[in-house]
């Protein structure tokens, strides 16, 4: 644990000297567990901005200005149920307004369940009907 958050300063301070966004992907290849998952990330924007079948985590870095930085940082997980993300109302619009707060974000896309179909909400309320 203690390797993590040493890793994530490092990485906030590396960022905040050369760019205001990155993508950090959190391993190198297959992600330990995943090893004989086929399915591809792929993302649906007709209700919301949303990702789903996600393989490989990342975090993302949003870093606020500078000139209001406070010096603190979260990590957030937008929410989906473990089968969807939502990609604006859970996680980059609540990052760019922590960043107008002067707060740094590491937003993750973590592993998700896999979606069989090309409707990943409508997969996601039949498993909730179960």
């Amino acid at each position: 644990m203690k390797k993590i958050f040493f890793v994530i300063i490092l990485v906030n301070f590396h960022l905040a000297m050369f760019s205001q966004q990155k993508v950090i992907q959190l391993y190198r290849g297959v992600a330990p567990g995943s090893e004989n998952w086929t399915y591809s990330e792929r993302s649906d924007s007709s209700q919301m901005p949303l990702v789903y079948n996600v393989s490989q985590p990342t975090l993302t870095v949003y870093l606020p200005d500078p000139k209001i930085a406070t010096g603190t940082a979260i990590i957030l997980c937008p929410g989906g149920g473990f089968f969807i993300l939502d990609m604006k109302n859970a996680s980059v619009d609540v990052a760019k307004w922590l960043n107008e707060k002067g707060i740094t974000v590491f937003l993750l896309k973590y592993r998700l369940a896999q979606i069989f179909t090309d409707k990943p909400v409508q997969e996601v309320y039949s498993h909730i009907k179960r």
